[in-house]
């Protein structure tokens, strides 16, 4: 089945900045420009929600940079990079500055020994690949103690080779660590470019003792005026991080001012826009509306709404979006609440509050959904009148309907329909079913729910 995630495969990262499907470029575009604007060290937070899509942004930007830059590219994309920039730009051709741009991903590597050595190896790894260096080049004696690292081995001896003690003990022999670390980007940048970005990603999901060497330990080796770092981070999480490692009582956001330069908020993508581009723009179907709402309201990220409707799509989609439905059926009634309102309702919470789940669920707690039916309630008045018996009337609905009525609420009905679901016991004989305005329920109502949630259903499809 197709995913709705935006992985960051260089045609996604292509595909998506020439359409602009997140309507993120002129963001992108922004960044960048501050970037080339820079002529004096600097780091950078880029601060964003896990989720968000801050790899996908910074890979983007990498992109631009590699493919703008006066430096000779690899990179079969060029010329369509360049393209798209200058239609943002009124047709003038890209003016950068001569920079070289890696991207390390300190998760990934947060088993090293040394994080500055792994450093080190991912920025000569990445400019040979763009650009081989002679095998006589003088940058490998600088850092003789990985030459052996950058061709012909498999990642896992790369990363043992840097953990080995004599790696260390070479580059202590050669000079201090600190030294020799200035050497080898000074003759980088002499011979190949202006400045270096280095972009590390994924520090706030780093062990707390690797996060703090990374940080410490660049903040120390890398005092370079030509070398600009970009984080991009969840600052929340890396301040958990950090106050994991130093105790609770530490000021772990003075702490990261000691750090960061620029903090920098990844702007919110355009969802119209990502709608639009994996087709589900269209309102018709009122579980697509429904699903909207849930996704403003739970304020998901991009990740969480990629999975929310992968999982909506799964469960049931058939269902949901057929125009083959009798509403005089009390049964059909119920069982169309149930996909409507509370599939895609259970779905978010088991993505972003369990305990609510469960709560819910088990008839502990109705205010989920209650919330979701005044949300919706709230854009567009008359979805639950099928909540009402005959004599029945909402507390909004106009004074002449209220006449010889009873008066009710919302939240009252929902919370009768909510017990009739997940409170009452359908045992007896007589007290098989229940009713709450036009709607029918039986036991079977939540086992049908639960079945459906579950994506196990004879109604759920993979393809």
């Amino acid at each position: 089945m197709k995913s709705f995630e935006l992985k960051p495969t260089k045609e996604n990262l292509l595909s998506t900045y020439k359409n602009d499907q997140i309507g993120r470029n002129t963001d992108i575009h922004a960044f960048v420009d501050i970037l080339n604007s820079l002529e004096d060290s600097c780091s950078i937070a880029l601060d964003g929600a896990w989720g968000s899509g801050k790899t996908f942004f910074v890979k983007q930007v990498k992109m631009i940079l590699e493919s703008c830059s006066p430096i000779e590219s690899k990179s079969e994309y060029s010329e369509e990079v360049k393209t798209v920039w200058k239609n943002y730009h009124s047709g003038k051709e890209p003016e950068f500055q001569a920079q070289l741009c890696v991207y390390y991903d300190a998760w990934e590597n947060d088993n090293d020994g040394d994080p500055i050595l792994s450093l080190v190896y991912s920025i000569l790894q990445q400019v040979d690949e763009e650009t081989p260096f002679p095998k006589d080049n003088k940058i490998f004696e600088k850092v003789a103690a990985l030459a052996d690292c950058i061709t012909g081995k498999s990642t896992t001896a790369v990363l043992e080779s840097m953990k080995s003690d004599s790696v260390l003990d070479d580059l202590r022999k050669s000079k201090s660590v600190h030294s020799t670390i200035a050497e080898f980007l000074d003759h980088l940048l002499d011979e190949r470019a202006n400045r270096l970005i280095v972009i590390i990603d994924e520090l706030d999901r780093c062990k707390p003792d690797y996060a703090v060497r990374v940080l410490e330990k660049i903040k120390h080796y890398f005092d370079n005026e030509r070398i600009t770092f970009v984080f991009a981070v969840n600052v929340q999480e890396l301040q958990h991080t950090i106050s994991s490692y130093y105790g609770s009582h530490f000021d772990s956001c003075r702490y990261l001012d000691r750090f960061f330069d620029l903090r920098i908020a990844l702007p919110p993508a355009n969802l119209q826009r990502y709608y639009q581009s994996i087709d589900f723009q269209s309102d018709y179907y009122t579980v697509d509306f429904v699903c909207k709402k849930i996704i403003e309201k739970f304020h998901f990220s991009l990740r969480e709404i990629s999975r929310f409707l992968k999982a909506m799509k799964i469960a049931e989609y058939e269902l949901t979006h057929s125009d083959r439905f009798s509403f005089s059926d009390p049964e059909q009634l119920t069982a169309r609440i149930c996909e409507i309102y509370l599939v895609p309702l259970l779905i978010a919470l088991e993505i972003s509050d369990m305990n609510a789940y469960t709560q819910l669920i088990s008839g502990q707690n109705p205010e989920k959904m209650i919330e979701l039916c005044e949300w919706i309630d709230s854009s567009y008045s008359g979805h639950f009148r099928d909540f009402l018996t005959r004599d029945e009337v909402y507390d909004n609905a106009p004074e002449n309907e209220k006449k010889d009525k009873k008066v009710v609420t919302l939240k009252e009905k929902v919370t009768a329909v909510y017990e009739a679901i997940f409170v009452k016991s359908y045992t007896a004989r007589d007290d098989y079913h229940g009713f709450v305005g036009n709607c029918e329920f039986k036991a079977e109502t939540k086992t049908y729910l639960l079945r459906l949630v579950s994506m196990l259903s004879p109604f759920s499809k993979y393809e």
